[in-house]
């Protein structure tokens, strides 16, 4: 069980993975999804938005627990659950794109 951590929200990796369906996890549409996302990459972004990241590994998320994905990552609430993974989304889609080029 995941410990409640106060002004924290947690962040499964699962929410921005394009290869599933909203039903199995995904929590962003599809254009700010991207595939088979990390939660090192995700600290990462979130450490550039001052979200002060905290990796919790070993865990899986229950609909998808064969995958592997690095655990999850608890970051400091600043705005409700969905804002926050929009913006992250929307940072980690950038990144890829940059990394890409």
């Amino acid at each position: 069980m995941i410990p409640k951590s106060e002004g924290k929200v947690v962040v499964w990796p699962v929410y921005f993975d394009s290869r599933l369906p909203r039903s199995l996890g995904r929590k962003v549409p599809k254009s700010l999804a991207v595939e088979n996302p990390r939660a090192d990459e995700i600290a990462e972004v979130a450490r550039e938005l001052g979200l002060e990241p905290e990796i919790v590994r070993g865990k899986h998320y229950p609909s998808v627990w064969w995958e592997e994905y690095g655990g999850y990552v608890l970051v400091k609430k600043v705005a409700g659950k969905y804002q926050l993974l929009k913006l992250i989304a929307e940072k980690l889609v950038e990144k890829r794109r940059r990394s890409r080029e």
